[in-house]
């Protein structure tokens, strides 16, 4: 069969990218890592670093051409720019298209943020086919999520629609509304409150040095189980206001944490159960660490026409090495 051009899915973590590049005639994909800014590179030069992975990533398979690509980025995609990306310094204002489409010679370029794109893998190929009301949860080095109403996804007005971590903590002072800790302020309350990144520095806090989130899981010290319990109890609260507000019939949770702490699925959802008139199903993600990067590709195959990819492709649920749970974007 001719050359017809392989598909790109480029998945821009904060720390990592994760590369995979398809080629629907032979049915062969190849995959990359690397770090998202070697050497110091930032902003342009990183980029097209990552472009010449990609490049050589679709080599690999032989291919002369490229029929699409799809970049998922952390933060919020207008246009054909970034916004709200502090974990990617430089990207942001960048024109992303056009940078990628000249890079990688296609016209055919998608941009979207990196958890709106595992909440499509989901919804095709995961947890949540089939769920027209869906929540999806990632619990990583970061804190965010994505929604599904009616079978589409919710993007807002401004394409910044389920950014959680940018919500107040349920514990709030109602007489100090003025010392309220917000955006204005250049935070992200509840990313801060529970999230990988925030954990692991609760857990140096109360455990001392060299511990990390996971350590509080496991931890038999009191206070350290109740400032834990105290964060899970914070997000779920949010997370059950979502599933009041969207009245969704299934929350899928994946990234590091969620997948490390067995301790966390039977909290989440007694806490759900508690709140919600019509308690969702809480159900694990089906791809653990890389659905936006499953994302990414199930965007290039729409970007190309394509509507099938073999199960033998589907089969292969972790597409690259399994991260650890301080280093899982999202």
């Amino acid at each position: 069969m001719p050359d017809q051009g392989v598909l790109l899915a480029i998945d821009v973590g904060g720390t990592k990218t994760h590369i995979a590049c398809y080629d629907p005639a032979s049915e062969q994909l190849a995959t990359r890592v690397l770090a998202t800014h070697a050497e110091g590179l930032l902003g342009g030069p990183a980029l097209m670093r990552l472009l010449e992975a990609a490049r050589e990533c679709a080599q690999q398979l032989g291919a002369t051409t490229i029929r699409s690509v799809a970049g998922v980025f952390p933060g919020v995609v207008r246009g054909h720019t970034l916004l709200m990306a502090p974990n990617t310094p430089g990207f942001e204002g960048l024109d992303l298209h056009g940078l990628i489409a000249q890079g990688l010679g296609t016209p055919g370029v998608m941009l979207d943020n990196d958890v709106k794109a595992g909440a499509l893998a989901e919804a095709r190929w995961g947890s949540l086919q089939g769920i027209d009301h869906a929540l999806y949860l990632n619990l990583g080095t970061g804190l965010s999520a994505a929604a599904i109403a009616n079978g589409q996804l919710i993007r807002g007005h401004n394409g910044a629609a389920m950014e959680i971590g940018y919500m107040l903590s349920p514990f709030l002072d109602p007489e100090r509304v003025s010392d309220w800790y917000s955006h204005e302020q250049g935070g992200a309350p509840l990313e801060e409150l529970f999230s990988g990144t925030a954990l692991n520095q609760l857990a140096v806090e109360l455990l001392g040095p060299g511990h990390q989130a996971l350590d509080l899981f496991t931890s038999q010290e009191p206070r350290a189980q109740q400032a834990l319990h105290v964060r899970i109890a914070a997000c779920t609260a949010q997370v059950a206001n979502l599933a009041i507000a969207l009245d969704v019939g299934r929350i899928a949770i994946g990234g590091g944490l969620y997948r490390q702490a067995a301790t966390l699925a039977p909290l989440i959802k007694h806490m759900i159960n508690r709140t919600v008139p019509f308690a969702p199903e809480i159900v694990t993600a089906h791809f653990t660490h890389d659905a936006p990067l499953w994302g990414a590709l199930s965007m290039a195959m729409d970007a190309a026409g394509l509507a099938f990819i073999p199960e033998q492709i589907l089969s292969q649920t972790e597409l690259l090495s399994t991260p650890d749970a301080t280093a899982s974007e999202g």
